[in-house]
């Protein structure tokens, strides 16, 4: 697919297209665009797990206001993750048996972080993907369309049938139907699985879908906060982390919700190249549902350690007004980008 047959398809002339997670540069290329330059080279040979403080990292400007070393991009805005909240934009599950969506494949530039650019692959032009939420037994029956150059699938984690499994790849301008019977209740990734799995996961082809339970769970402000890395250099290694796929994003523009209601985070870890990542909320602990296939919690804290994939449904009521960091307890990645506030107001 050319840019123009995308545009078309988008239903777009090119105006807009920085309302979804990130994008840029798809209509003026990179080297008319002064947001689409990449500046990769400069952490070349540093690895995650061993940062040295003082380079200077791609997006950074000069410390945000706590200090990590990455910014959000300069176009973005409060509302501009909004559709990761999930309680003003999917505030239920498609009502009756079934119901059918669809998921297309766009290879695209995203900029990821102030003057950062990675050569994205995308569910439907986002990273994450859209947030997918059916209720406990509904079939789902998902179109998926690869209009790019490479094989390409997604996979669901869950329960469904094995010929519904999406590990075989769809060729490039092909389309595949998934059934899929939703269950069991929880939080659940999705992904793309062609090899190199870690390659294709690593540069964006992930989301999460959520199966609520009979009767739904109790009223709460609901988000999704989604932790992934950026290897900007495709050396295996990431050099920038993100919560929804832009650096620094929350600690620029902070959760904001009301003192005394619940708040209700589903959190997945979808970092490549990193072993295990972690959430931990400042002055606060935590109801920790792990996988959310259960209605009644595993533990009460205020740290949660997760593998590659692993989530967890938390909840939690901030009793007094005022400022809770959230972060990795991996402390690089909350440097380089994953570090964000809640805001009891």
């Amino acid at each position: 697919m050319n840019r123009k047959d995308f545009l078309r398809w988008l239903g777009i002339g090119g105006a807009g297209l920085a309302a979804g997670t990130g994008i840029a540069g798809i209509t003026s290329g990179r080297k008319e665009d002064p947001l689409c330059r990449t500046t990769g080279s400069s952490v070349s040979g540093q690895t995650s797990s061993a940062p040295n403080p003082s380079i200077r990292l791609p997006g950074s400007i000069g410390g945000n206001s706590y200090g990590s070393m990455v910014h959000p991009p300069m176009f973005a805005d409060s509302a501009f993750l909004s559709r990761m909240e999930l309680h003003s934009t999917i505030p239920q599950a498609p009502s009756g048996p079934k119901f059918r969506s669809e998921i297309n494949i766009i290879e695209m530039p995203l900029t990821v972080a102030h003057n950062t650019v990675v050569d994205a692959w995308t569910f439907d032009g986002i990273v994450p993907g859209k947030v997918i939420r059916a209720r406990l037994g509904q079939e789902m029956e998902l179109l998926f369309r690869n209009h790019s150059n490479h094989p390409h699938s997604v996979h669901f984690h869950g329960t469904h049938d094995p010929q519904q499994d999406g590990w075989e790849p769809i060729a490039p301008g092909a389309e595949k139907i998934y059934k899929i019977t939703a269950g069991p209740i929880g939080f659940h990734p999705y992904h793309c699985h062609v090899p190199p799995l870690a390659s294709h996961m690593s540069k964006g082809l992930y989301g999460g879908f959520i199966v609520d339970p009979p009767g739904g769970r109790p009223p709460a402000l609901e988000f999704m906060l989604i932790l992934a890395g950026w290897d900007l250099n495709e050396s295996g290694r990431n050099d920038i982390y993100a919560w929804n796929g832009i650096a620094g994003f929350y600690d620029r523009f902070p959760i904001k919700v009301p003192v005394g209601k619940k708040v209700r985070l589903y959190i997945a870890n979808m970092t490549e190249h990193d072993p295990i990542a972690s959430f931990h909320l400042h002055s606060q602990t935590f109801d920790v549902y792990r996988t959310g296939t259960k209605l009644v919690p595993d533990e009460h804290t205020d740290v949660i350690t997760l593998g590659q994939t692993e989530r967890a449904i938390v909840e939690f009521t901030l009793t007094k007004r005022g400022r809770y960091m959230f972060h990795p307890h991996q402390t690089y990645m909350a440097d380089r980008g994953a570090m964000g506030w809640i805001v009891a107001v």
